[in-house]
């Protein structure tokens, strides 16, 4: 009888590698993604392998993946760079966003939820930090609560479009949104969100709906008005006539 033959060591560097990469990649997204590092700004493989500890392949992998969401760049001469935040397609992305929250939202008023308090107390935590001028707190607090609705939804296709959408606007609004946010609008901000989380508890589609709608297009008032000239079109370039 023929002895089994001894099994080899498992090579183990592939696991390690893919699990390098994917740490590389979640760190380094969220710190694109809250703007720690600028649109614009080079990505130094080396640099980044020893902030990170790891080899240069690893970064590279997660460089890819980032490029692939569209929060990385390569540049013709290999150079990789922070995606820089364009406006020129972001009707079409305001759209596209739109569209899909109002599906997700029906979704989940449909379906009614189970969170009631969950939600109530991050709109709660939205409203302090937004009074405090915590900008990230307030914002992580309004991305939590789209992922519980999102959730709620009970849709996985519905669900991944939408958080990387949301992924996608992350940028903007930090850029855009809550800068240009005034201290009066901070009161609307709010009850956009109360509306939207006061239809889900009365399972209300038809609500939900205008509650979102309404939300995303008061956002995208308050940055088109940030985009608006401050002063140049008020000055006079007509050289007064000496008296």
């Amino acid at each position: 009888m023929m002895k089994n033959a001894e099994r080899k060591p498992k090579d183990e560097t592939p696991m390690r590698k893919k699990r390098g990469a994917l740490m590389v990649y979640e760190k380094l997204r969220e710190d694109i993604q809250w703007l720690r590092i600028d649109p614009g700004s080079a990505l130094d493989e080396v640099a980044l392998s020893k902030t990170y500890d790891v080899s240069r392949t690893p970064v590279r992998e997660a460089l890819l993946l980032l490029e692939n969401e569209g929060f990385v760049q390569f540049l013709q001469n290999r150079t990789s760079i922070v995606a820089p935040l364009s406006l020129h397609n972001q009707a079409a992305f305001l759209d596209t966003f739109i569209l899909l929250s109002r599906g997700l939202i029906r979704a989940a008023t449909m379906r009614g939820t189970s969170q009631k308090a969950r939600m109530e107390t991050l709109v709660r935590e939205y409203a302090d930090k937004l009074e405090a001028d915590d900008v990230e707190g307030a914002f992580r607090a309004q991305l939590e609560l789209n992922r519980s609705i999102a959730k709620e939804a009970g849709n996985r296709f519905l669900q991944k479009y939408f958080l990387e959408a949301q992924d996608a606007s992350v940028r903007m609004k930090l850029l855009y949104f809550f800068p240009h946010l005034a201290q009066e609008q901070k009161k609307e901000a709010v009850a956009r969100l109360q509306a939207i989380v006061d239809a889900m508890v009365a399972s209300d589609p038809d609500a939900g709906d205008a509650a979102v709608r309404d939300a995303i297009l008061f956002e995208a008032k308050v940055i088109q008005g940030g985009l608006a000239p401050r002063f140049g079109h008020e000055m006079s370039i007509v050289q007064e006539e000496a008296r």
